[in-house]
């Protein structure tokens, strides 16, 4: 737990070391393969994941169709925040695209800790629920307002080295595009 606590010391570094060792020793490493689910649409999310290396998605069904709706990748925390916040069934999947180390905490131990006498757990607590408010805002406010080209640009401003992580035509799914008119925005990007 001692890598956890140093990346968590990194991320964190406003709370004091005490609370960032605590938060990071109530986390459990796990191995997922590519391909496995983290979370399936109708199960309760118990857990939020912080993935240490790998790469995940999340995504909607609509009549058998797949609706993108986020990809996580190293140093990120994923979760269905809903799903784990009410204890409610999940509308979403989350899947890993790559191999993944992530370490996990459970809702019950989260609770437990922002239920503790300090309140900097709640205090970073409410840091991660803001920064999830955050990506939230900024990805709706892109789909209102931008075309399918500068959705891409902020993806990979965002994220450079998800291109080289995650296929394409994923990629084009989450954009709301064809493979091919996503090719032709990497091609006109790239001159």
């Amino acid at each position: 737990m001692k890598e956890l606590q140093q990346i968590f010391g990194l991320i964190f570094n406003r709370f004091p070391a005490e609370t960032v060792v605590q938060f990071a020793e109530s986390f459990r490493k796990k191995e997922i393969e590519k391909g496995a689910q983290f979370l399936s649409e109708g199960e309760t999310c118990r857990h939020l994941a912080f993935i240490k290396k790998g790469a995940m998605m999340c995504y909607y069904l609509k009549n058998g169709k797949r609706y993108i709706d986020e990809f996580s990748l190293d140093g990120e925390f994923i979760t269905d925040y809903t799903s784990f916040l009410n204890q409610t069934p999940s509308d979403k999947t989350i899947e890993c695209i790559e191999n993944s180390t992530v370490y996990i905490i459970s809702h019950e131990m989260i609770t437990s800790l922002y239920s503790r006498e300090s309140f900097s757990f709640e205090r970073l607590g409410r840091t991660m629920s803001e920064q999830l408010y955050f990506q939230w805002h900024e990805k709706s406010k892109s789909l209102l307002m931008d075309d399918a080209t500068e959705r891409y640009k902020k993806l990979i401003h965002n994220r450079p080295s998800l291109p080289q992580r995650v296929q394409q035509y994923l990629i084009a799914e989450y954009l709301g595009i064809t493979p091919e008119s996503l090719s032709r925005i990497r091609k006109e990007l790239s001159k």
